[in-house]
């Protein structure tokens, strides 16, 4: 992308001056980022990765190489090439501008061979002092969305930002140098834990982060980035918590203390309420309530549905007693009807009221859509034992079964048998029809 502006124009031109890696930053991230493996046998003991140094000693799940002191994962499969891929950062400043360095590096382990490391600058965001950021970066493959798929052969350009950018550096590498406006709002060298990019921007731009920052709330922070909206709820609360010196070391407890009591209506000004001695206890404590009120809901809710559905019923029932009359003058003829096998029975539905019941025990409509008022058909149900298994739909016009259903309109599984049983008996029911 071609500068638009004068910020962007120098920018560019800074970026280009950047010097690369030092030999010590370089040291330093094989020795921080790097992959480092240790290959374990119980015959042939120990090897390093990386130096190729062999010892023997007790099965442990980490090691540290007598020979170069590297520390060591052991790995006892039988695996012998091993590749990793990871990000670092450089944090650096210049000529007023904050500038955070983002490091592509790829470890390769053979076993019996020397490690190499290949490490290539992916992207640099630019923070003014006011916050503004830019951008300058390599080209990504368009066709993926994999964190990894830069054009490692493109030039370092002005760019848009998407999801390649969002990556989190696993270690800040080397001495990190900030501009004055960041450490005038809290920064003293630590990130604890934090993206080095992400707190930059928000210290810059959000005075609520650096109040946090300043009285050392360093993991409220944190849980702020990827929780924003509990952080905007809850801001009133945080604030009567930093005005009595509460600190906030475990901030998904302490937010789910205070959902329980924004959900049980409790005052999220009190400090008794949100700033417990005992955080775990009270968060237990006050989560016991509010699931004990939820069950109460539930409870109310259930018997509201309940008390709908014997409304429904009754109201079905009304309904049922005044079509009765006319179903019987058009159906009653078929009653008759009934038709065997081996452990199936075939009969009609007898009356508007067994329409219900087949409805509400199949869970389908043919009560909902007034099937017994169909003057071109007959509706049968399959029984075995006396229980229903499926409802039948027979055409009066064509004589033939236009469906057949178990409960929630599903096929039963006796599908073929009842079919044939219909079809040998239609010629009944033709008669019955004439």
């Amino acid at each position: 992308m071609k500068p638009r502006n004068k910020l962007q124009r120098k920018i560019l031109k800074l970026s280009q001056g950047l010097s690369p890696l030092t030999e010590h930053q370089y040291k330093e991230a094989v020795r921080k980022v790097g992959l480092h493996i240790a290959k374990y046998s119980p015959k042939r003991g120990y090897e390093c990765l990386d130096c190729g140094h062999t010892w023997t000693g007790a099965e442990t799940k980490r090691a540290v190489c007598p020979h170069c002191a590297a520390k060591l994962e052991v790995d006892k499969t039988r695996k012998k090439n091993f590749c990793d891929k990871s990000y670092f950062a450089v944090v650096t400043k210049c000529q007023g501008f904050q500038v955070v360095r983002m490091f592509f590096m790829q470890t390769n382990l053979r076993q019996g061979s020397e490690p190499t490391y290949w490490i290539c600058e992916a992207f640099q965001r630019w923070l003014t002092p006011e916050g503004k950021t830019q951008i300058v970066g390599r080209a990504r493959h368009w066709l993926s969305h994999y964190c990894d798929c830069w054009n490692w052969g493109s030039d370092m350009e002005l760019r848009d930002e998407n999801a390649g950018h969002t990556v989190t550096p696993w270690k800040v590498v080397g001495q990190s140098s900030v501009i004055s406006e960041i450490r005038r709002n809290g920064y003293s060298g630590d990130f604890h834990h934090c993206s080095p990019y992400t707190l930059f921007k928000r210290l810059l731009t959000d005075n609520r982060i650096e109040t946090l920052w300043k009285v050392g709330q360093y993991k409220l922070v944190s849980y702020s980035f990827g929780n924003s909206y509990k952080f905007d709820k809850y801001w009133s609360s945080i604030k009567i918590a930093l005005r009595h010196k509460y600190q906030i070391n475990d901030p998904t407890i302490w937010f789910d203390l205070l959902d329980s009591l924004d959900y049980l209506d409790k005052d999220l000004r009190n400090p008794n309420l949100i700033c417990p001695a005992n955080l775990k206890a009270a968060h237990d404590e006050w989560m016991s309530k509010k699931e004990s009120k939820i069950q109460k809901e539930r409870e109310r809710q259930e018997r509201l549905r309940l008390q709908r559905i014997e409304e429904q019923y009754l109201e079905d029932l009304k309904q049922a007693q005044k079509d009765e009359d006319e179903y019987k003058n058009s159906k009653s003829k078929f009653f008759d009807l009934e038709f065997k096998d081996k452990e199936i029975i075939i009969k009609p539905l007898m009356s508007v009221k067994e329409f219900m019941e087949e409805g509400r025990q199949m869970h389908h409509c043919v009560f909902t859509n007034n099937y017994y008022k169909k003057q071109s058909a007959l509706i049968l149900h399959a029984l075995v034992e006396g229980v229903s298994i499926a409802t039948i739909e027979f055409s009066l016009e064509d004589f033939s079964v236009v469906q057949c259903r178990k409960a929630y309109n599903k096929k039963p599984e006796l599908y073929d048998r009842i079919m044939t049983l219909m079809k040998r008996n239609t010629p009944q029911i033709m008669s019955k029809a004439v």
